[in-house]
């Protein structure tokens, strides 16, 4: 009899668990991801940057999980974007590893996975970009994406919102143009921000009037970012849909300044990562260590909405899901990331129709950061002749670049680098001091230089098989002659 009961007991506890899985994966999933453009993770009480006001992200964080170590492969607006879309890294995506490339369509985005399963897909903003996506019939391809309409970004998810059924899934993407450059000089003096409010200027830049100006106009372009995030958390809240849409916000790669955008240091590559749910599927309020990598966005959210990308076209995705990370249960060690770059802006550096990149992978593992320049001789942000256009224009960039050449801030910007270079993070968090060629590190730079090329070959990178010149000879369409200075 007490066998029988307790068999009884354990039928039921199956069943109960299996339905209590089975009506949570039936709930339709509702995402609202939320993308800066250009911004590091340096702002508000989250990443504590409190020169840089971010009430609304702040709010998020409080509730929800944030996330220290989260990486994109390229630091570069369309590679970076074609690295959440597809699951893979840039150099698994032929011309998509460049900047301004034309999107190769065999491609697929897990977006247009999402749709072809019924998920209403949207956007308002940037998405991918710049550069041409097209499809294979030669139509303007908006990866199931298509724009909303509203005078703000809140306005265009409400619109979206009421023209879908409210019991079916959803994912909307806004791409803000904050804190994209230009910007309106002596604005963050205007506002009322003081040059001593910034705590910490980066060793690689003059820590000087002009510097920290511009870092000020850059902090009213994030807290005009900020003020989206807001508008976008009150049409969730009046549609009734906030407490059970789980909401991101993060930035495509860091701040457009001289070393930090397009290059390969860790400031360039960590982003600001949270995540809100507020029906507690997340658990406690927390921040998350892990190493997360951009490539494993699509995976995540392919797993919440249970689909298959493969089975919907999708190529073998190189990324792998966190969602064990959103409930608190990691499965697996997530110690390193791996990033580069190939080509950045167009027709900086001669040699091929559209110009020589700069060619570059590294790992982050533990607190050292592990550099491989492919081609030292070449100029990290272009040519002199062309004014160093791998670098954003601005002030900062306009006060170094008038610099004595042989000054440390011209050299970290604009000079040559070595092949090798090794930062030891957690002591050195401006990556100022390279270790490569210092005898108490040779182990350590022999081992992660070994451990890069050998996951680059399992990835079938061109470059670490010998076969980089691919990425040079890629034409971009936004292809056109520098003017060169005289």
């Amino acid at each position: 009899m007490i066998v029988i009961r307790q068999s009884i007991l354990l039928v039921l506890y199956i069943t109960g668990t299996f339905l209590a899985a089975s009506a949570e994966a039936a709930t339709p999933c509702k995402v609202l991801f939320i993308i800066a453009d250009d911004c590091s993770a340096n702002f508000g009480n989250t990443y504590g940057g409190k020169w840089i006001k971010t009430p609304n992200i702040d709010k998020l964080a409080a509730e929800g999980l944030v996330f220290d170590n989260v990486y994109t492969p390229t630091a570069k607006c369309a590679p970076s974007r074609a690295a959440i879309l597809t699951g893979r890294y840039p150099w698994q995506l032929e011309d998509a590893a460049n900047h301004q490339p034309l999107f190769p369509p065999k491609f697929m985005a897990f977006t247009e996975a999402l749709a072809q399963s019924g998920v209403v897909c949207g956007s308002t903003g940037k998405t991918w970009g710049p550069g041409m996506a097209i499809t294979t019939e030669g139509k303007p391809r908006n990866f199931s994406l298509g724009a909303g309409a509203g005078k703000s970004p809140g306005e265009a998810l409400a619109t979206f919102l009421t023209s879908r059924a409210r019991d079916k899934p959803f994912f909307f993407w806004f791409g803000s143009h904050h804190p994209h450059r230009p910007y309106k000089e002596g604005a963050g003096i205007a506002a009322g921000k003081k040059l001593e409010d910034i705590g910490h200027v980066p060793a690689y830049w003059p820590d000087c009037e002009t510097v920290r100006g511009d870092m000020l106009d850059y902090a009213v372009e994030v807290e005009a970012f900020d003020d989206q995030v807001g508008s976008l958390i009150a049409a969730l809240e009046q549609s009734g849909h906030r407490k059970d849409t789980m909401v991101i916000v993060t930035s495509d790669h860091g701040m457009p300044f001289p070393r930090v955008k397009g290059h390969t240091f860790p400031d360039a590559h960590r982003v600001p990562f949270v995540v809100s749910h507020p029906s507690g599927k997340l658990g406690s309020p927390r921040r998350i260590g892990d190493f997360i990598n951009f490539i494993d966005l699509a995976p995540t959210l392919l797993e919440l909405f249970a689909l298959d990308g493969a089975a919907k076209g999708m190529s073998p995705l190189s990324g792998r899901s966190f969602t064990d990370l959103l409930r608190g249960e990691a499965k697996s060690v997530r110690s390193f990331v791996i990033v580069g770059r190939e080509r950045n802006d167009t027709n900086v550096r001669p040699g091929s129709h559209s110009g020589l990149g700069y060619p570059v992978r590294a790992i982050r593992e533990g607190e050292f950061f592990y550099v491989l320049n492919f081609t030292p001789e070449r100029w990290p942000c272009g040519d002199p002749e062309s004014n160093f256009m791998d670098s954003d224009n601005g002030p900062t960039k306009s006060w170094i670049v008038n610099l004595d050449h042989d000054s440390i801030a011209w050299q970290q910007a604009f000079g040559k680098r070595p092949q090798q270079m090794l930062f030891q993070v957690s002591k050195d968090q401006d990556c100022m001091t390279n270790l490569a060629d210092d005898p108490k590190f040779s182990n350590k730079t022999t081992a992660l230089r070994e451990k890069l090329m050998a996951e680059l070959k399992t990835q079938n990178d061109p470059r670490a098989l010998g076969h980089g010149e691919v990425f040079d000879a890629y034409e971009s369409p936004n292809s056109r002659p520098r003017r060169l200075r005289k």
